[in-house]
């Protein structure tokens, strides 16, 4: 067995153009969120990466099941954040190479 189980769930998320594509949309959208989470006026920041993660990250937030302004409820919302990007960018990256196909496969059924 040449692949690791590791490298076979890295591969899709990070090794294909479409993943990257995405996760640079969500670490440009996150920009704000770094920035202004200095200032005290951060306004609506995290809604724009909110919803670029959107279908994940709104299922996995609905339980409130801290005070908003704690540490553990933070910590809950850029972990959500932070898989759901990571999750959709796999997702992106199976349906890329299921769309794309294996080309030496193709080669191989041509001849």
């Amino acid at each position: 067995m040449r692949d690791s189980r590791f490298r076979t769930l890295v591969r899709p998320t990070f090794a294909n153009p479409a993943s990257l594509v995405h996760l640079g949309l969500v670490a440009a959208a996150a920009l704000p969120v770094v920035f202004t989470s200095a200032t005290a006026d951060s306004g609506f920041a995290a809604v724009r990466v909110l919803f670029t993660t959107a279908p994940t990250s709104m299922v996995l937030l609905l339980p409130d099941f801290a005070n908003g302004d704690s540490g553990l409820a933070a910590g809950y919302f850029l972990a959500v954040l932070v898989f759901s990007a990571l999750l959709h960018s796999f997702l992106l990256g199976l349906a890329y190479r299921g769309l794309r196909g294996n080309p030496a496969q193709q080669a191989r059924t041509a001849m």
